[in-house]
């Protein structure tokens, strides 16, 4: 009878123990092979399963250690195949849109001006802020319904010869606490007008939240740029919308700003991570926004990359 080991849901050391054993033991049966230039047998001798006793603890430890580097290095080529676009799409001999020579895959979805024009880009970036808005709205939702409760605090026990300082308490969301009301526009279906007991301006946003009685607003602008231009695009934003943030703040308004970026090929930036971190959302609700709006994004680009040919837009989007 073996002694059950306590593990998280998705590593079970019994059963990680258990492949690695099984390893070890086809690896002894297949016998030494030959690795790399080297001529068969060089090297020094590997330590056998059979024949191990003291180094059987050490066998599992060094195969199981394999093994996740071999699962990581899977999970890396996954990943960076959506950010290697140009490896299975190619170079595309000239724009069908604009006529630029030799367009590129940045070209067809971050440059060209024929694109922007039509409003390829900025479908994109709708797609993408409907999914960054979901994520923001139901935070919102969410704060509401504690504020409705109240905010209890909950009670920690501790174990004997433990100080309350050891205990790990989750951190108070610095945003959209419990007990305000926030209200919420989003540039989405028809024109954002900013909201004029805040102050006048022609700027537009994308997401705006604002809370009357404690006189805050949040300023949300999205943009999907090329990976390399993720920085750049950042300070853009934050100079232009520097002085609308600054008449928010003479009007005695506490005003932050988010500039966020989502990368044309699904690389959600930190900035966008930053906002939902601050906006209250934790773990598995940050991790499943990122997912959303990283496929999101995927998605729309390879839309784009499949009417890269068609002249006209409007007709099958969806």
């Amino acid at each position: 009878m073996h002694a059950s080991v306590r593990s998280g849901r998705k590593w079970r050391a019994e059963l990680e123990v258990d492949k690695a054993v099984s390893r070890l033991q086809q690896q002894e049966v297949v016998g030494r092979v030959q690795t790399g230039r080297a001529g068969l047998g060089w090297g020094d001798p590997p330590c056998l399963w059979s024949r191990a006793n003291k180094e059987r603890k050490d066998l599992v430890v060094s195969e199981i250690t394999r093994m996740e580097q071999e699962e990581y290095s899977v999970k890396a080529v996954a990943q960076g195949r959506w950010t290697t676009w140009e490896g299975w799409l190619g170079t595309e001999q000239a724009c069908d849109l604009c006529g630029a020579i030799n367009a590129s895959l940045q070209h067809t979805l971050a440059g060209c001006k024929a694109a922007l024009t039509q409003g390829r880009f900025r479908w994109r970036h709708d797609q993408v802020l409907r999914k960054l808005a979901e994520a923001v709205e139901q935070r919102r939702l969410e704060a509401r319904q504690e504020s409705a409760t109240g905010n209890q605090q909950r009670i920690h026990f501790l174990k004997k010869g433990e100080s309350a300082d050891t205990i790990s308490r989750r951190p108070a969301p610095k945003l959209l606490s419990p007990g305000v009301e926030w209200r919420m526009e989003v540039d989405l279906g028809r024109r954002l007008h900013f909201p004029r007991e805040i102050c006048s301006t022609t700027l537009r946003p994308d997401i705006v939240l604002w809370a009357a009685e404690e006189k805050s607003v949040l300023l949300v602008k999205l943009t999907v740029p090329w990976e390399e231009g993720v920085e750049a695009a950042h300070e853009r934003k934050r100079a232009k919308y520097a002085d609308l943030v600054a008449e928010c703040r003479e009007g005695r308004w506490s005003a932050r700003l988010y500039p966020v970026e989502v990368g044309a090929r699904g690389f959600v930036g930190g900035s966008t991570t930053r906002l939902l971190k601050d906006l209250g959302l934790r773990g598995r609700a940050i991790s499943k926004a990122t997912r959303e709006i990283a496929e999101e994004v995927e998605k729309a680009s390879f839309w784009l990359w499949l009417r890269r040919r068609d002249k006209t837009w409007g007709a099958g989007r969806s």
